[in-house]
């Protein structure tokens, strides 16, 4: 469910800085504005399935497969540290920022999950808000959530987002050190535009 993994990212981010090998959890959305956009490839665009759906008539150069759920473009050089199974952490190489991608079965409302797990995020860590509302990506609906935290004395900004499609939920969310959030948001937005829904 969508409300566990985005509810898990601060914990996540926690073990990490004590020492879980590196280990951190995601946000979302690149964007400073409420609504998510990304140019390119539509997730319902391509060749129609069976069931009615459509399937992207490629895939992007170097993506990688995974539970049969989604297709990903990881970033060059960046190592996997997690995978439990449809949900994958990838870690850049200064352990600086994680990247995560899932998809669970769709329940329930997204944003409302959300911000339920936000009340386990407000009883410490330094949580602090920066949005969590609902906006659109390729067009369609989704949700995102971007907040900081405190993690053994450093900060941690967290991005995700979350959207829908045939009955699926689907989230690409990265965290990262503030002091290379140029380059952070410059890779999240390349590696969302690559996400697929298959």
């Amino acid at each position: 469910m969508g409300a566990v993994v985005a509810g898990a990212v601060a914990g996540a981010v926690i073990a990490a800085e004590a020492g879980s090998n590196g280990r951190t959890q995601g946000t979302s959305a690149g964007s400073d504005h409420p609504s998510v956009s990304s140019g390119g490839r539509s997730g319902t665009g391509g060749t129609p399935t069976v069931a009615g759906t459509s399937r992207p008539a490629s895939l992007p150069s170097g993506a990688r497969t995974e539970a049969g759920l989604y297709a990903w473009v990881p970033p060059p050089g960046w190592q996997r540290v997690a995978e439990s199974g449809a949900e994958v952490h990838y870690s850049s190489p200064d352990r600086s920022q994680e990247m995560v991608a899932n998809a669970t079965p769709a329940r329930g409302d997204l944003l409302e999950q959300w911000e339920q797990a936000e009340q386990e995020r407000r009883k410490g860590l330094g949580y602090r808000r920066i949005r969590l509302d609902r906006g659109t990506f390729r067009g369609g609906p989704a949700v995102v959530w971007e907040y900081t935290v405190m993690a053994k004395g450093r900060p941690w900004h967290v991005r995700l987002l979350g959207f829908r499609e045939h009955g699926t939920s689907y989230e690409v969310s990265t965290w990262y050190h503030p002091d290379v959030e140029d380059r952070a948001t410059r890779v999240y937005d390349e590696v969302k535009e690559g996400f697929t829904p298959l």
